[in-house]
């Protein structure tokens, strides 16, 4: 793998400073595609991001997760439902 970067996003595989986080290392050929997946380069920009996203209440995410036909419940926190979400709308099953 020529010039490996980590990459970051909202997770749960990493806990730092910045907030839960998952991580991967790919190519640098391939580092824009996983950027407009949702990926960011550094985990300060996961936070940005998270801050930004934070508006979106609780009911909004069970909508979105019901439409989805997501499986939750009360134990389930908004980041990994959020993370959820978003994986089922980039095509991943991450539940």
């Amino acid at each position: 793998m020529k010039n490996p970067t980590m990459l970051y996003r909202s997770g749960s595989m990493l806990r730092t400073d910045s907030g839960d986080m998952d991580y991967i290392i790919v190519a640098e050929s391939e580092i824009e595609s996983h950027i407009k997946m949702g990926w960011y380069r550094l985990p300060s920009e996961v936070k940005e991001d998270a801050i930004a996203d934070h508006a979106q209440t609780r009911a909004e995410l069970e909508e979105k997760a019901r439409e989805l036909k997501i499986k939750f419940d009360g134990r389930t926190s908004d980041a990994k439902l959020a993370a959820n979400i978003e994986a089922a709308l980039n095509g991943l099953d991450k539940t």
